[in-house]
């Protein structure tokens, strides 16, 4: 069914209830509210109208420019969480990276689908974009653990353990942290929430079974991904924190 362009504009309305709440408990979350919402959907509304060139690019070279431009974007973004680094872009662009890397080698390796953007774009923004998250949280997760516990860390230093082995705990705890929103997610995945792609295939009029694969496949994607770029966050991030000026 064609949403028209007033139907589209009427429902944007349901956003005033966000800005009236936080206006009436002054949130101070007005601004970002709105600019993420007219910022989202001037996005997504140019990305529309360039899909079908998008989608008709069989270049491989030009395809993994794009995906490259998408993960620089998407570390551009989380990086903000991690100021405290001097290289954060460098981190966060890294653990997309291999987020993405991951589950684009086993998307290619069992033939899922082959190497066109039309299929590739699609799935891997959803990877990219968790990852993004991800990410974003491995950082503040990160920072965050470790000034509530460095006096401990400071401790087992002190008693000769090495940085690595007194960060072993702060590791942990971060990625655990950050993998929260997801495993909760995925726990409650066709029972309180149809996900976006099964939804998508189904009203397409694809096979419910076979939309439920896909989703399958992308949920598993996704706790890899997760994982993969919560780590290396971890790992490339945590002797940062040993900076005089941390303290």
């Amino acid at each position: 069914m064609e949403i028209s362009l007033f139907v589209l504009l009427a429902t944007a309305t349901i956003v005033l209830i966000p800005l009236f709440i936080s206006y009436q408990q002054h949130l101070g979350l007005e601004k970002e509210i709105l600019w993420s919402t007219l910022r989202g959907s001037v996005q997504l509304l140019l990305m529309g109208y360039v899909i079908t060139w998008i989608f008709s690019i069989e270049t491989g070279w030009l395809l993994t420019g794009l995906l490259l431009l998408m993960i620089g974007i998407a570390a551009e973004n989380s990086s903000k969480r991690g100021k405290w680094l001097n290289r954060s872009f460098l981190i966060a662009f890294t653990a997309i990276f291999l987020g993405e890397a991951v589950s684009l080698f086993v998307w290619l390796i069992f033939d899922v689908v082959p190497f066109r953007a039309q299929y590739v774009l699609p799935m891997s923004g959803m990877v990219i974009g968790n990852t993004m998250v991800i990410t974003a949280l491995s950082f503040e997760r990160l920072y965050h653990e470790f000034q509530q516990t460095k006096e401990q860390i400071m401790g087992k230093l002190a008693l000769g353990a090495n940085i690595r082995q007194a960060s072993q705990d702060l590791i942990e705890t971060t990625v655990k942290s950050a993998l929260i929103p997801s495993i909760d997610s995925f726990k409650t995945i066709g029972l309180v929430h149809l996900p976006g792609m099964m939804t998508g295939m189904i009203i397409a009029g694809v096979s419910p079974v076979t939309a439920v694969k896909y989703q399958i496949l992308i949920m598993m994607s996704l706790m890899a991904s997760s994982v993969t770029s919560a780590l290396t966050v971890s790992f490339l991030s945590y002797r940062s924190l040993f900076r005089a000026s941390i303290f």
